[in-house]
């Protein structure tokens, strides 16, 4: 436990979060329809975990809604949990917590009682450790302010409902920032939004549709119309270097001469990585800023590129900057889990600068923080565009980029779940089109921010390293490093074609003559 300390010294704490007016949760195999009650659509929280047949969809309806039983019409089946009433109304966030995607046969995974057990002790360890006198003492690995303050641990993170694959915790805003060092490297967090989705208040006529249908029908079109294009087949081709995304990853990983040991979202090497990132990109033409969004968590970094015509559309390519390392380390290079996502953003942007390209619509690349928490950067900015009702025509995110197993092909996987097909169709298309020698096929890998956007109803996709399970064996560990075995940039080169060939269609181009 001691190599926790550094990183749990002094965090400061998230922004104030009030948990939603509820005393119940509802987590049931029902989506959102026109078959449920008004009152269960409108308290809609959110859909959770990679595959299909173990998905949970969450509501916070009210007391009256409960009181009348006909509300409950239309549910195949569900739990009714209630919550602590000295959790009520304080402080802190809902956090659904289940299954990476990890290849259960590669590993001796817990059952969900053990992983209970495992954070109910390390938590209670945390208590007693910032209780010690020297435990105030100690500064955090990169602490963002670099100054001391006492953090109150007393209240426990709690489990309100579990299933074999998967458990809803109430985590105080103490730990909301750590949750993730406390969890087995194969579960993963997604904080609840703090208020309902907007994507269950849309005209449901037959069927949930949590993209407007003009949007999945534009990209469908889209793709119908796919073509073979020389130009830019030249641009993805020229543009995207290998060296260039090699020495990118390599100075977020720490392996060139960075200085950063880890970027957790609640360390200097996080800042240190936003301001880079920022600058770099900035380089290529963009406007840049950094857009915070909790209080002690390093900002998303938001990348404009202007539209050459105007245009109020947009189309966005993102990766998270994040990092987490082994469970119980303070180290987290986080070479493939997201450097190899963030590495190829940034060759997206140098591609864009060096070959001269001039978007028709608004392009914005996004590198968020807050992933290993629980999507907390991606959910804030998602809500923030939708809450200025943003056009967006596609969002694609890039999390994990570079693994595959040993004598496999280069591949591409698209989500099994939690997208709009019409983009995954897309993609799939695009990749035959421009990097036909990547394998598609589809991963059940959980949970990435591309689930942020889908939420606010925006149409999004994910681009992912490997079809199936995921195989990666420094999956969330402190050795991973890009100079590995099965490390191989030529995979991420080949996605970055994709997805760099996808903004060029979607948001249409044109190219800046040179003198």
């Amino acid at each position: 436990m001691a190599s926790l300390l550094p990183l749990l010294a002094f965090l400061w704490t998230a922004a104030a979060t009030v948990l939603p007016h509820s005393n119940t949760v509802l987590v049931s195999s029902t989506a959102p329809s026109a078959e449920l009650a008004n009152c269960l659509r409108t308290s809609f929280y959110g859909t959770y975990g990679g595959s299909s047949s173990t998905q949970e969809h969450i509501y916070l309806p009210n007391e009256e809604c409960l009181s009348d039983k006909s509300s409950l019409n239309g549910l195949s089946s569900g739990s009714l949990v209630p919550l602590n009433t000295d959790i009520e109304g304080d402080t802190g966030r809902l956090v659904w917590v289940g299954q990476a995607g990890v290849e259960p046969k590669e590993i001796a995974l817990q059952s969900i009682d053990d992983a209970w057990n495992t954070i109910s002790t390390r938590s209670q360890e945390i208590l007693l450790q910032s209780s010690s006198s020297d435990f105030s003492a100690q500064k955090v690995l990169g602490s963002n302010q670099g100054q001391s303050h006492n953090q109150d641990y007393s209240q426990p993170i709690q489990l309100l409902h579990q299933s074999p694959t998967s458990m809803l915790l109430h985590v105080p805003s103490t730990y909301l920032p750590i949750i993730d060092t406390l969890l087995p490297y194969h579960l993963v967090p997604v904080a609840l939004p703090t208020k309902p989705l907007p994507a269950s208040l849309g005209l449901m006529v037959n069927e949930w549709e949590p993209v407007p249908n003009k949007f999945a029908k534009h990209l469908a079109n889209v793709t119908k119309h796919l073509r073979f294009s020389p130009e830019i087949d030249k641009i993805v081709s020229d543009g995207i270097e290998h060296n260039q995304i090699r020495r990118d990853v390599r100075w977020l990983t720490g392996e060139a001469p960075s200085g950063i040991e880890s970027r957790h979202s609640f360390t200097k090497g996080a800042l240190k990585a936003a301001n880079w990132i920022k600058e770099k990109v900035e380089a290529t033409g963009a406007y840049c800023h950094l857009h915070q969004y909790l209080v002690g968590f390093s900002p998303n970094v938001i990348c404009y590129y202007p539209s050459s015509l105007n245009s109020t559309e947009h189309v966005v390519l993102s990766a998270h900057y994040d990092s987490r390392g082994s469970f119980g380390s303070t180290r987290a290079p986080g070479g493939d889990d997201d450097g190899s996502g963030s590495g190829h953003l940034l060759g997206v942007a140098h591609a864009i600068h060096t070959q001269g390209v001039k978007f028709e619509k608004q392009v914005i690349l996004a590198f968020f923080s807050g992933e290993e928490q629980g999507l907390l950067g991606s959910h804030a900015y998602a809500e923030h565009l939708h809450g200025k009702n943003t056009t967006i025509l596609l969002q694609v995110q890039a999390d994990m980029l570079a693994y595959h197993a040993p004598g496999e092909p280069l591949q591409l996987g698209l989500p099994e779940s939690i997208h709009l097909p019409e983009a995954s169709y897309l993609i799939g298309n695009l990749s035959q089109i421009y990097s036909p020698e990547l394998l598609v096929g589809k991963t059940a890998a959980c949970c990435s921010d591309h689930q942020s956007f889908i939420s606010y109803g925006f149409p999004s996709t994910q681009v992912f390293e490997r079809n199936g399970w995921i195989a990666d064996p420094y999956y969330h560990n402190s050795g991973d490093l890009s100079q590995r075995e099965n490390y191989d940039f030529e995979q991420i080169v080949s996605i970055a074609k994709i997805t760099l060939s996808s903004l060029l269609t979607v948001a249409g181009y044109q190219i800046e003559s040179r003198t």
